[in-house]
């Protein structure tokens, strides 16, 4: 616990496929980008002059998972001479380390930042989408400190103002290159200490789509058995909702498969999600220039069977 002390976060890999706290090489490289990215962008956030300076994360790497560990001593950018410097000077610095710069100093602003990813996930977790930005029907507690926004199931989640702020301000991508790495085998956890305490935010493949693009490319032809053209009724779970792109995703056979509605919006559809339905409706192989030959095939569906029956509802849920 000692040693978990000396840092303010974390992000790691846990199961069968980091065992050994060893990863590919490019898929390190990538969760390491990723995470740099997401970091920098809410630090930037919350200090606009830090955008423009370096900073370096240690890497550990340990039995039993893949760990990118953020030290609670961070110096943000090293000058050719060698010294120290931020956007404030080197007296400002050292007030912030003290935490007498307008009581925030550098531990908070990274810490925050970690937070913020976390919360960015649980938002998008509830939402079952990260490109909603604005909100109706919101309520407020704490004398308006937290902000509950609901989901399409009427549940309602509580929102700190400052970490729901940072989210409106997000792009739906920010996470893409470390939510990418997500595997059945292969689980993302966040993590931040406070106060003695460790909280943990997760992200598994169940609401990985939530975070990726369903269209990523890919080395080879997917599911070849489905060609262009063809009627199907494909069953699995509904993962994800996005309305910008009027898509949903169909967690198939360990992969996410795009659905696009044959007429209409996507929003009728939403009462589904993360639920076992059938999707019917035609396979499509055209690519984004609208040239046959796709290789992960898109459902342009009719209509949706839940098989999951809510006790509201026991009939088709189209």
């Amino acid at each position: 616990m000692e040693r978990e002390n000396k840092y303010l976060g974390f992000l790691k890999y846990e199961g069968e496929l980091v065992n050994d706290g060893v990863m590919d090489a490019r898929k390190s490289a990538q969760a390491l980008l990723g995470f740099d990215e997401a970091v920098r962008f809410f630090v930037g956030q919350q200090v606009s002059e830090l955008r423009k300076y370096e900073y370096e994360f240690p890497v550990q790497i340990k039995k039993g998972s893949w760990e990118i560990a953020v030290p609670e001593l961070i110096q943000l950018v090293k000058l050719g001479s060698g010294a120290v410097a931020t956007a404030y000077g080197v007296k400002a610095a050292q007030k912030m380390a003290e935490k007498d710069f307008e009581n925030f100093g550098i531990k908070d602003i990274f810490k925050k930042s970690i937070s913020a990813i976390q919360w960015f996930i649980r938002i998008g977790k509830h939402l079952g989408s990260v490109t909603i930005k604005s909100f109706n029907n919101v309520e407020f507690a704490e004398n308006n400190q937290l902000i509950g926004i609901k989901n399409s199931n009427g549940e309602t989640l509580y929102v700190p103002k400052y970490f729901f702020d940072l989210y409106v301000s997000s792009t739906p991508s920010l996470i893409e290159n470390i939510a990418n790495l997500v595997h059945e085998d292969r689980e993302l956890l966040i993590g931040v200490h406070e106060d003695g305490g460790l909280i943990e935010e997760n992200l598994t493949v169940h609401h990985k789509g939530i975070f990726t693009q369903e269209e990523s490319e890919t080395d080879e032809v997917l599911f070849p058995e489905l060609v262009h053209g063809q009627y199907v009724v494909l069953e699995g779970e509904l993962t994800r909702g996005n309305e910008m792109s009027n898509t949903m995703g169909l967690a198939y056979q360990g992969h996410i498969l795009a659905c696009h509605p044959e007429t209409g919006s996507i929003v009728k559809y939403k009462p589904a999600l993360f639920l076992e339905c059938r999707v019917h409706g035609y396979i499509s192989r055209l690519d984004s220039k609208g040239v046959l030959g796709a290789r992960r095939p898109k459902i342009i569906f009719s209509h949706i069977e839940q098989m999951e029956k809510n006790e509201e509802d026991q009939q088709s849920l189209f």
